[in-house]
């Protein structure tokens, strides 16, 4: 009987920590995504940098590049200030993976122009544990496309 309750009150606990476990992740991840803007805002790129793991990536339209620091020394360059990351969607799937998506506002200055400019991407990043931290291991970003257009009842 002994054997029976200390079986039952181990597999409970696990089932109670576990929502507080995922909790914790969350809330690393979104500390990531509020390191990712002040290093943004700082317009330090080793910086953003080094919130990758050794081999991560950013995807974009531009292409895949693991050269992480190079990317966002060019993105300072041709006018990125600072950025506003809103999380659409954040899935712990366990302590050391972190799905998430959601859109993000860039703003700057053109560099020929002097001009504000502010542009909006969707993204999509897997973030792991690697050195006992939550990084990005791959970053995902698109150009968000204008709203559908609804198709017209009248055909010409």
């Amino acid at each position: 009987m002994k054997r029976h309750s200390l079986l039952w009150a181990l597999c409970s606990s696990a089932f109670i920590s576990a929502p507080a476990l995922a909790d914790e992740v969350k809330q690393e991840a979104e500390k990531l995504a509020v390191a990712y803007t002040d290093c943004v805002a700082k317009k330090d790129a080793a910086c953003v940098a080094a919130l990758y793991t050794k081999d991560g990536v950013q995807i974009n339209p531009g292409g895949v590049f693991s050269d992480l620091k190079t990317v966002y020394e060019n993105n300072f360059k041709n006018g990125t200030d600072h950025i506003e990351i809103r999380v659409g969607n954040m899935s712990v799937i366990n302590n050391d993976l972190v799905v998430a998506n959601g859109e993000t506002d860039i703003f700057g200055k053109d560099p020929k122009s002097g001009d504000a400019t502010k542009v909006t991407v969707f993204w999509g990043a897997i973030d792991i544990r690697e050195g006992g931290a939550l990084k990005i291991r791959q970053l995902t970003v698109g150009m968000k496309p204008p709203p559908a257009k609804e198709a017209s009842a009248e055909k010409k």
